[in-house]
């Protein structure tokens, strides 16, 4: 055998060795904490794609040949999750971007439009439909690009013909197939199919003053944030008002700057609060059950400070109740998981 090529099988298999050492036991952290049941779970953080887990073949290429600049999230406004797919959409108005984090790949990429289509240039909200197409809001044109579950774009919904002009937060029923857009100019929940024909619309005069997210539960009602009147909405699946909770104040359970809402298969409802640095978890009857969170500036320390946000902005949770909480200033998602009975039964918390 030639020198040359020994000397390279002994450095692959110096620097394999080396990418091989057990990783160290972490702590685990817990909302409520001990003695108390827990609820949530804290996994983990993103903020570059060298929060990606590396494949083998890519850590054995970094150490041998470097490594580009990571990227990095600068400026994230929401977060979809796709746990079918193992990857989650970052919308980065710093960027101009809407990021992949490709878990199953270990690589961090962008969606694209093609030529003729509108570009990505200031993107809001990301929801999915039941086949794991991705509708993304784009502010700057005032429409939805569509894009299928490889990330092939598909078309653009224009939203000043369905006369929305002041498009915030998205919303997808899968199992009727409607789309939802909440409109701040007109105060009012626009109805559409997924080609983007308005079927109806949510709100009467002065149902809203600033509705700023909205998600559907388990049972099809549709639950809208309200960052102005500081309060949450439940509509049934036709529209119909059914109930309210919560109020402007600096209490525990009270509301500041609602940035979004998500639900977790419990159908409890999670608000995100961004000026008081928190999630709040209610009941579907509006009563509190939790708060995580509080303020934290990790560039100020540099710590990953698992629960502290600096302006936490968007949130998704996913079919498997894992939660993206989009900390804004902090430019990071963090991840957490949602501790139900029979996750429990095959997690054990430790």
């Amino acid at each position: 055998m030639k020198k040359a090529t020994l000397y390279l099988l002994m450095a692959c298999h110096l620097v394999l060795a080396s990418c091989a050492v057990a990783p160290p036991v972490t702590e685990r952290f817990y909302w409520p904490p001990p003695p108390d049941r827990p609820r949530i779970e804290w996994i983990k953080a993103y903020s570059s794609q060298l929060d990606i887990e590396r494949s083998s073949a890519q850590r054995f290429f970094a150490a041998i040949m470097g490594g580009d600049a990571p990227i990095s999230l600068l400026k994230p406004i929401e977060v979809k999750s796709l746990p079918d797919l193992k990857r989650f959409y970052v919308s980065d108005v710093g960027r101009a971007a809407v990021l992949v984090f490709d878990l199953d790949k270990h690589e961090l990429r962008s969606l694209a439009t093609p030529e003729g289509a509108p570009p990505i240039v200031h993107p809001l909200s990301i929801v999915s439909d039941r086949d794991n197409n991705l509708y993304v809001l784009e502010r700057r044109s005032s429409t939805i690009l569509v894009f299928d579950s490889s990330e092939r774009y598909l078309r653009a919904i224009r939203l000043k013909t369905a006369s929305i002009s002041s498009p915030v937060a998205l919303a997808i029923d899968q199992k009727k197939g409607r789309l939802y857009v909440s409109d701040a100019a007109t105060r009012r929940i626009v109805v559409l199919d997924l080609l983007g024909v308005v079927q109806n619309s949510i709100g009467s005069a002065g149902q809203f003053n600033l509705p700023v997210a909205l998600v559907i539960n388990s049972k099809g009602q549709i639950i809208v944030a309200d960052a102005f009147d500081a309060n949450i909405q439940i509509f049934d699946a036709d529209g119909k008002f059914l109930s309210r909770f919560g109020r402007r104040g600096d209490s525990v359970g009270d509301f500041q700057l609602i940035k979004s809402v998500a639900v977790d298969s419990s159908d409890n409802i999670y608000v995100v609060d961004g000026r008081s640095h928190s999630v709040s978890v209610f009941n579907e009857q509006g009563e509190l059950l939790l708060v995580l969170g509080g303020f934290y500036a990790v560039s100020g320390s540099g710590k990953v400070a698992p629960g502290g946000f600096s302006v936490p902005i968007g949130i998704d949770i996913d079919s498997t109740d894992r939660m993206y909480v989009v900390d804004q200033l902090n430019a990071r998602v963090q991840v957490f998981q949602y501790l139900s009975d029979s996750y429990l039964r095959n997690h054990p918390a430790q």
